[in-house]
């Protein structure tokens, strides 16, 4: 063990020693991973001081204290600490034999200590994800269900679409999230949920890693793996708030990791793998049934490759009467059904009929009945009417292009592959990269914003490609420069890692070189589409209001649930929900504004956000969210005198509005059917130009200045806006076919 383990491990010894009663934090290392993550043992006097210092001080005090009473970052210091104790032996004895240096493991494991502790504490400047809101309300209707009672948890057809369907998904993470919130309210509920958020992130890493690990018996594999996940921004940046899918990954390659580990090892250890099993499919079918129940596939489909392909394994298996096949299939199935078990504890629906409906919740989750609006390739479509390409083209565009460039080798030399790898990796790994995509293209499967939903597919995908890599060593006659590969897969994924470091907290906007980076995308794909700039708004907001005695500082916004960034400062700051197309006609101090389901052509014409905007939160000149400051509240007494056709009223407070916020394209289009409604059709025509000008993609604005421009008898003119409005439509129409 190097001497820096040795000085660690002295460390954990020191810090336990703290207080009255030693705190046993982890039991004695019997093989397996997760034994780390388990803690027991009694808490020392200083904890329960401070326990009561929770309980009886001010709300700073109450924060302070619990932070050291919970101690999340001894703990993990802890945690890290003993891992390296044991576990840089525990895998000396494993199935897995190859001469690499000692160092590719160490390192492997100090990357993964670093992210387990580093990623958990990055986790609070990452803002509320776009329904992260309704998740928290669905822990809190689940802890309502099981402790008081009530039924909300089972059934949302009575609430607006937001809630539509959503006892479909599992509880997992939302339900055990709001418990340790009802433990300790005075800790923020997104503090407390980002920060598991990341756990849950950096464990997904750190199995990537183990599985290719696995798959290819070499730690230098293991290591890219690692770092290609890694620095994937946008698994890294979702990985802090992106409660659904980043559980859901976590859950899934941590069962196929525990099940490639007992395949390979059997019988040894088989126990110790199916508990591993249990955890990992337990989190992914209780996070989303439906990804669960096609983790068990994935397992079957891994096995019998296994069995098929490795003679040793199956006459293992199958001698003395099948006498090891059968303890197996017992064995596994425990495995699954303790999965289950640990899925539906938290799922009321699911309870409610444990066979059915995790069946309906599958079918449901294959085509969402819910139809949204999703921007991709410059367009708007429903999302059920995406291109088959949609998944993969996501996929290639907004991650590290060393990662795509690795996984083409791995086909392109796919029997090279075979030969180094085996007939089993290569075929799971195609397999299990490929196949969900493939089958939602065939079903016409509805799909969310960009590929989140499929982020449990992306080890597979890293694993590939840290596998491909070295797939160019076998052209290398000289065997002391074999390590190149790793060398072109670390200089490759530079410019992620230096993206990452940059443009924190925002990484999970990135694009690579393909489309031209975020500069290249913007305008044609989502940015930022999960909300997570409205923090930095927030604060901003926060440090630089102006406030008024007596008066509480009024903030809008077209993000849902931006009220929960103001929760302490509700004596001085109210919030409410405002569309942005309607933002001049309702009374608001500042309103914060971002980028989705603005007008592609606004985007791409760089005419949003408007020019007046007093802040900007950038990622290399592209905005992702701004804040607006009311300069004039005029334009409200003008829609209210527009909807009672007081044309007049409306005129004249519209031309004061305009006056004092001239990049309020709406306004403008009011104010032209104002002053129209009045006779002047000229200046009209005007108002409605310059409506155009600031929203080229609203076909609505040019058929009001067609008709405006008949009523005037220019019939050149007519012919040319409508021709417009036509296109803008056609183009609609055509991208939802």
């Amino acid at each position: 063990m190097p001497r820096g383990i040795h000085i660690a491990a002295a460390k954990v010894e020191q810090v336990r020693a703290i207080g009255d009663e030693r705190r046993e934090v982890l039991r004695k290392c019997d093989g397996t991973l997760l034994c780390e993550f388990f803690i027991d043992g009694q808490i020392g006097n200083e904890h329960k001081d401070a326990r009561t210092g929770f309980l009886h001080g001010g709300k700073d005090r109450q924060v302070s204290v619990l932070w050291k009473f919970v101690s999340f970052d001894r703990i993990f210091i802890l945690l890290i600490l003993r891992f390296f104790k044991k576990h840089l032996h525990c895998m000396q004895h494993a199935s897995i034999t190859t001469t690499e240096s000692k160092y590719w493991k160490v390192s492997f494991y100090i990357l993964s200590a670093i992210i387990l502790v580093v990623m958990p504490l990055l986790s609070k400047d990452y803002g509320q994800s776009g329904d992260e809101w309704l998740q928290i309300e669905y822990g809190r209707d689940i802890w309502n269900y099981f402790f008081n009672g009530d039924k909300q948890a089972l059934n949302y057809d009575d609430k607006s679409l937001q809630y539509v369907g959503q006892q479909f998904y599992g509880g997992f993470f939302d339900f055990l999230t709001e418990i340790l919130h009802q433990w300790f309210p005075a800790i923020p509920i997104l503090i407390l949920r980002h920060f598991f958020n990341a756990l849950m992130g950096a464990l997904m890493m750190m199995f990537t890693g183990l599985f290719a690990y696995r798959l290819s018996g070499k730690w230098s594999v293991g290591l890219v793996a690692l770092l290609f996940i890694i620095f994937s921004p946008r698994i890294f940046g979702e990985s802090m708030n992106n409660p659904k899918d980043i559980p859901l990954g976590c859950g899934f390659i941590m069962g196929m990791y525990y099940w490639l580990a007992l395949l390979q090892g059997f019988p040894k250890k088989a126990w110790r793998y199916t508990i591993g099993i249990a955890i990992g499919f337990g989190i992914a079918f209780g996070v989303r049934s439906a990804g669960g129940i096609l983790q068990v596939a994935y397992f079957g489909v891994m096995t019998l490759l296994y069995f098929f392909t490795n003679k040793e394994f199956k006459t293992l298996v199958t001698a003395e009467n099948n006498k090891l096949l059968k303890k197996g299939v017992l064995i596994l199935a425990a495995g699954l059904a303790g999965g289950y078990i640990i899925g539906l504890l938290t799922w009321p629906w699911g309870l409610e009929s444990p066979i059915s409906n995790p069946i309906a919740s599958l079918k449901e989750m294959t085509n969402r009945s819910v139809t949204l609006r999703v921007f991709f390739e410059g367009v708007f479509r429903p999302n059920n009417a995406q291109p088959w390409y949609y998944e993969f083209k996501w996929i290639l565009i907004s991650n590290p292009l060393i990662v795509i460039i690795g996984v083409a080798l791995f086909l392109i030399l796919i029997l090279e592959a075979k030969k180094k790898y085996g007939v089993f990796v290569v075929v799971f790994l195609v397999f299990a990269a490929f196949f969900t995509p493939l089958y939602m293209a065939y079903k016409k499967s509805s799909v969310h914003d960009t590929w989140r939903h499929l982020f449990f597919i992306y080890p597979f995908w890293v694993s590939m490609s840290a596998l491909g890599l070295p797939l160019i060593g076998n052209y290398l006659k000289n065997e002391k420069l074999r390590f190149i590969p790793v060398i072109v897969a670390i200089v490759g994924l530079m410019p992620a890692i230096i993206w990452t470091f940059r443009t924190h907290p925002n990484q999970y906007v990135y694009f690579n070189e393909l489309v031209g980076g975020i500069e290249g995308a913007h305008g044609y794909y989502d940015t930022d589409y999960y909300q997570n700039s409205g923090l930095q708004a927030g604060k901003w907001i926060l440090k630089n209001a102006k406030r008024t005695p007596g008066k509480k500082v009024l903030v809008a916004s077209n993000m849902l649930g931006f009220d929960k960034y103001f929760a302490k400062d509700t004596s001085w700051i109210g919030y409410y929900y405002v569309r942005y197309n309607d933002r001049h006609t309702k009374d608001w101090d500042y309103y914060v504004t971002y980028s989705r389901y603005i007008s592609p052509e606004q985007l791409q014409n760089d005419k949003w956000p408007p020019a007046n905007a007093v802040h900007k939160i950038e990622v290399d000149g592209i905005t992702l969210s701004a804040v607006l400051e009311r300069k004039s509240k005029a334009g409200i007494v003008a829609n209210e005198a527009l909807q009672k056709q007081d044309f007049a009223t409306a005129a004249q407070q519209y031309a004061a509005y305009v006056q004092a916020d001239p990049y309020d394209e709406n306004a403008w289009a009011n104010y032209g059917i104002a002053i129209a409604s009045i006779g002047q059709i000229d200046p009209a025509i005007g108002a409605l130009t310059k409506a155009t000008e600031l929203d080229p993609g609203n076909a609505q604005f040019y058929q009001i200045l067609s008709q405006l421009y008949k009523a005037k008898g220019d019939m050149n003119g007519a012919q040319q806006a409508m021709n417009n409005a036509n296109a803008i439509m056609m183009r609609e129409q055509e991208a939802q076919q």
